[in-house]
Order: structure tokens, then sequence, then C-alpha cells
């Protein structure tokens, strides 16, 4: 194979700007359909084309004198796998998604597959079973699982965070991941707090990312009354030097909204909270690694919030356990290494 094109754009997620990061060999080609999007850190050289109102078919134009010496094209976004269309020229595409949002995205990215545009990877086995339920054939879609990093000198980022944040050792500093979008569960997290935070004065928490629905958060964290015992730092730290800084890490959306944000805080050694969906649970197994509870309901997270705050032994064993399904499902090598597998099986198909 004499090169792989990766093409990024700006509805590309920020999760999945970070596995381009982890997974892309240093000699692929790297575009983006409009401004590169922007990201805490990308050692990736990227192009840019031109896309006048984001149309992925008027920038396929430019696109086609990039991508000549590529064998495969791989799309980050729908948005991606358009201009990557229109460029193919009988070339296999590849378009990863880190989840399907809302009904109008999955049926593009379904449709797209059955009329044979492109071949899919979703993060986890859960959402590979239910496409294929949907009627994709096996050979359509692959799981291509996060990778996950544990930052250098994690000890470090912890004591000098907790400093200039102002947490004591007795604080228990919860974890808010992902970007913060909608749908992602944040406002849910600021609400389970509140309610925590009435029979543990101990408990604090954090958001490590941000994202198009920050201001709207910190007017929800406004109104919980608990405004100054929550933390938006991801203008101040990296995202997973923050996690070193926390105790668990917690996520609340009602929907599955992608698997990496949890994937960081596992390999972190988090104890996970979270919403019982199954592409979550696939991750983190209940009383195992995680504490789950219905999507939803208050009452239980913030019973199983309370858990963890006050039970130091519980959040030891579910950290350790998290760290270790971490290694085991996360690892950056063994995902560039299915990575190539995933290319070789496509071209295989293709031809």
């Amino acid at each position: 194979m004499s090169g792989v094109m990766h093409i990024t754009g700006s509805e590309t997620p920020a999760d999945m700007l970070a596995e381009l990061d982890a997974l892309a060999d240093r000699s692929d080609k790297v575009v983006s359909i409009g401004p590169a999007p922007k990201h805490e850190r990308c050692d990736c050289k990227t192009s840019v084309v031109r896309a006048p109102l984001g149309s992925g078919a008027i920038a396929a134009a430019e696109l086609r004198g990039l991508t000549i010496d590529a064998d495969i094209l791989h799309a980050w976004s729908q948005q991606a796998a358009s201009a990557a269309q229109w460029s193919a020229k009988g070339r296999p595409i590849i378009l990863s998604l880190p989840h399907l949002r809302g009904v109008h995205q999955a049926d593009v990215a379904i449709s797209g597959c059955f009329d044979g545009l492109w071949t899919l990877t979703v993060p986890t086995a859960p959402q590979r079973r239910v496409l294929i339920t949907l009627g994709l054939a096996p050979e359509r879609v692959f799981v291509l699982p996060p990778s996950a990093r544990v930052p250098e000198n994690a000890s470090e980022h912890r004591g000098r965070i907790r400093r200039e944040l102002g947490l004591d050792d007795d604080a228990v500093l919860l974890a808010a991941g992902g970007e913060m979008v909608h749908a992602n569960g944040h406002k849910h997290a600021c609400w389970a707090h509140a309610m925590a935070r009435i029979l543990n004065d101990r408990v604090r928490l954090l958001f490590p990312s941000s994202g198009p629905a920050r201001e709207a958060v910190e007017n929800f964290s406004e109104s919980t009354g608990h405004r100054r015992e929550t933390f938006f730092t991801a203008d101040r730290y990296a995202p997973r030097e923050a996690l070193s800084a926390a105790e668990a890490a917690i996520f609340l959306q009602k929907h599955d909204c992608g698997v990496c944000p949890i994937a960081d805080a596992m390999a972190c050694g988090l104890p996970i909270l979270a919403s019982n969906r199954p592409e979550i649970a696939d991750c983190a197994p209940d009383r195992e690694a995680a504490l789950l509870s219905d999507p939803g309901d208050m009452r239980q997270a913030t019973d199983n919030l309370l858990k963890l705050a006050c039970d130091a032994e519980l959040r030891e064993s579910l950290g350790r356990r998290a760290a270790a399904l971490a290694g085991e499902k996360f690892d950056p090598d063994g995902a560039r290494a299915g990575l190539r597998d995933i290319y070789s099986a496509v071209l295989s198909e293709h031809s």
C-alpha cells in the first residue's frame, strides 16, 4: 500500500481528531476540507483545500490532486466522506465516526454503505451489531476502538492542578469529560453534583474539555448554586492532564455519544460513573469498572456518586480494574495494528 490520505473538516469532532493524531502514521497525508479544525495536540502536517459554503463536492476538485498517490481515503466526518466520494476515482473510502448522532446522520452513513460509497468504522462492538441488524453486511462495518494514553508525569500534574484549583486532599473531584455539545450530559453532571453536594460537602466538579455548549453549561452550573465549586479548565490544562487531578469520571448522557473520553478516563485509572448505555457498558462494565445508572435517572446517578465520594476503597478497586481494561481494550499500539488490518481487509474486498 503506497499511502493513506486522511481527510478531516470543520465537522470532525474533537475525539476523532485525537484518534487521528494517535493512529496515523507520520508518512500518511492529512488534508482538511476548509480551515483545519483545532485540536490541543496534533503532530500531523495538514494541507487545506477550499470548501465554499462547506461543500465537499466543490472541495473535491482541489482534493483530487492531493490524493493521487493514496490507495485508500480515510474520512473522519461525513463532510470529509462527501469530498472523498467525489475524489476517489475507484479507490475505497473508510468513514470513521465516534457514534451516529441523530436519525439523519445515521441514515446518511448507512445509506452510503448500502450504496457502496464507503466502509464504516465504529468504536464498539454493540454499535457494529446494531448496524448489522439494520442490514449492513459485516464486511462493510468494522470496530475501531479508541486509543487512550496516560499523560506523562501524571502525579506531578495532579499535585500542581489541585493546588492551583485550591483543592485540599479531602476534596473528591469528579471529571465530566467529552466535548461540550448538547447531548453529552454535562448539565446532568452539574445536576448530580448539586444533589450530592447537599450530603457530601467534599464533592467538586471539573470540566476538562470545551465546546459549543460551554456557556449553557456554565449558566446551568450557576443556577445550582455551586458555580465556585465547579471548574472549567480547557483554557488552562490539556484535558488528559486535568484528568490526573480527579478521583472519578462522570458521563450521564441519555444517548450513546462516543466512548473516546471514557477510554481516556479509564486509562488514567478513574472509576466511571455513567449512564447504562450499551456502548458505555461494553467499555466499562457495571460494578466492575463503573457504577452505571439508568439514563435520565438522576436519583440513581446521585446515589452512585455518593457511593464513590464516600468510599475510597470502592474508588480504588473500580479504578484499578478500569485501568486494566483500558490496557486491554484501548492500547494505542493495538489500535494502530487493528487499523492496518482494516485497511488490508478493505483493500482486499475492494479488489
